[in-house]
């Protein structure tokens, strides 16, 4: 069996969760822990389901997915063609972060470019299709679609500058992740 070994990142979120923890404490005694704890862990079980299933797509788009095939349509030969599909994707996944990354992680691990991983997550950001209703509601139809103008060239923007410049690194992006 396999035993876990946590990497920088989880030891820095632990160090911090302590620290915050000790702050808390000496802020409000074991009561004010008690109740950052509770949130925190009510918010887990919140986000559990939409977490689950964020991998799951992840993780059978990875195996479902030929490699030949993201390479072909995402990978770095992809050019334009795989910059605006990673736009469009960007745009029209629902969920936050817990959804995206995920996805984002299962396409760099199965032969995407970089710069079609950062269209995708910058046209996630920017455009989605997904956020427009409370945009409308909210900022009003003029405004939101001002946004939408002002923003619209950048996510293919930053994903040929991403290719451009940083490209030839995603062998080690993907090495490093392992």
């Amino acid at each position: 069996m396999k035993r876990w070994i946590p990497d920088r990142t989880t030891l820095f979120l632990i160090a911090v969760a302590i620290a915050l923890a000790g702050l808390a404490w000496l802020r409000g005694g074991f009561p004010l822990v008690v109740d950052g704890l509770s949130s925190g862990a009510g918010k887990l079980l919140q986000v559990t389901p939409l977490l689950l299933a964020a991998f799951l797509v992840a993780g059978l788009t990875q195996v479902l997915v030929s490699r030949q095939v993201i390479e072909r349509w995402l990978g770095s030969s992809a050019g334009w063609r795989g910059i605006l599909l990673a736009c469009l994707g960007g745009a029209l996944i629902p969920g936050g972060p817990y959804v995206y990354y995920p996805i984002a992680g299962a396409l760099l691990r199965s032969g995407a470019g970089l710069g079609v991983l950062v269209a995708f997550i910058s046209a996630k950001n920017l455009w989605s299709v997904t956020r427009l209703p409370y945009e409308f509601a909210l900022l009003g139809p003029r405004l939101t679609l001002i946004r939408y103008a002002v923003t619209f060239l950048l996510p293919p923007i930053f994903g040929i500058a991403a290719e451009a410049g940083f490209g030839s690194k995603i062998d080690g992006i993907r090495e490093a992740m392992r």
